[in-house]
């Protein structure tokens, strides 16, 4: 029987076995190294084009920066414009106050009764009047006058007495000495007062006030 050698066969088979391998594995590592390029570049694209977005947003931060700190100047400034008119508002109420405050005192100030100081609390909500009377009925006839004004309410006295006269040394003949020139021996009284919420109303709030039904 003939014998048939497929030694070179096999050999040819075996070569071609590992050309096809390494074949297979230079396509597989180019694949594979394309593949990893194409995610670098796609990765680094989607990297630098953040990097702009960034950029831009940090402009557009920067300049609503800006905005905003113009925005709290201008309303700082309001505010202070705002506290100036405010301010503007009550000295020209005040003062209006000031003058109907004379007026009422001067109206209801009977004979008898001499006035020495006028002051204003804090907020012109409150009066302090201080002054000289011949007599207490005097004084109690002037507190009721000022309780009935329109101006003015709750009058009420917070001190009062007979200024003394001082004398010299026992034996001496007492020489009259006045604490205060002319009210020497007179009745000093002081006189707290609430000023009414319509005192101190603007004028173009009293139209306010007044034209509501």
């Amino acid at each position: 029987m003939p014998r048939i050698n497929l030694l070179p066969w096999r050999e040819a088979l075996r070569k071609k076995r590992q050309k096809d391998f390494v074949t297979h594995a230079g396509l597989a590592l180019i694949g594979a190294a394309s593949i990893v390029l194409l995610a670098h570049v796609t990765v680094q694209g989607q990297i630098d084009h953040q990097i702009e977005r960034n950029t831009y947003l940090g402009k557009v931060i920067t300049d609503l920066d800006k905005k905003i700190e113009e925005i709290k100047t201008l309303k700082k400034k309001r505010d202070d414009l705002v506290a100036r008119m405010g301010a503007i508002e009550k000295l020209q109420s005040t003062r209006s106050l000031i003058v109907k405050l004379f007026e009422e005192l001067a109206r209801t100030t009977p004979e008898g009764i001499v006035l020495t100081n006028v002051s204003m609390g804090e907020g012109a909500s409150t009066v302090k009047i201080n002054g000289f009377s011949d007599t207490t009925a005097r004084v109690a006839e002037y507190l009721r006058g000022l309780n009935k004004s329109d101006l003015l309410d709750n009058a009420e006295i917070i001190g009062e007495g007979i200024l003394a006269k001082d004398s010299t040394a026992a034996g001496k003949s007492a020489t009259p000495k006045k604490t205060q020139a002319g009210f020497d021996g007179k009745f000093a009284f002081s006189i707290n007062a609430i000023i009414t919420p319509t005192a101190t109303m603007t004028d173009a709030e009293s139209s306010s006030e007044s034209s509501k039904p």
